[in-house]
């Protein structure tokens, strides 16, 4: 582990804000939240990717941390355009299509969401190893 260099502590910190991002967004399909299979298996594939590292640096490991934003990417514009109307409707104060007591998970599936994508283009753009 000393001859980690940031890159791949980025890495571990995009897996791990992924993994919460995934057990939030099934607790928010639970309660009655759209989330989509196609976003569950887009979050565990980014957190395969992220883990990748775990086995050394390769030649593809460069491309798995893109990868993983895209498909955190995917997940949060995902999940947001389902709840939209969740955000809309608790910002207004009606009760029409969506769900206004999700409004909070919306936001708190967004913020950490972006703070993953964040971390994984931090990751692309920084050295895994010394």
């Amino acid at each position: 582990m000393k001859n980690k260099a940031i890159g791949f502590y980025s890495a571990c910190v995009t897996a791990v804000l992924t993994i919460v991002v995934l057990a939030i967004a099934l607790v928010y399909a639970s309660r009655g939240g759209q989330v989509g299979p196609l976003v569950i298996a887009a979050l565990a594939a980014a957190v395969l990717c992220e883990a990748s590292l775990f086995f050394g640096e390769k030649i593809w490991t460069d491309f798995t941390g893109i990868i993983a934003a895209v498909l955190l990417a995917y997940a949060m514009m995902t999940i947001l355009s389902g709840g939209i109307w969740n955000i809309a409707e608790a910002v207004n104060g009606i009760k029409m299509v969506g769900q206004p007591e999700l409004a909070g998970m919306n936001y708190v599936l967004i913020g950490i969401n972006l703070a993953a994508i964040l971390a994984a283009i931090l990751t692309c753009f920084t050295k895994k190893s010394r």
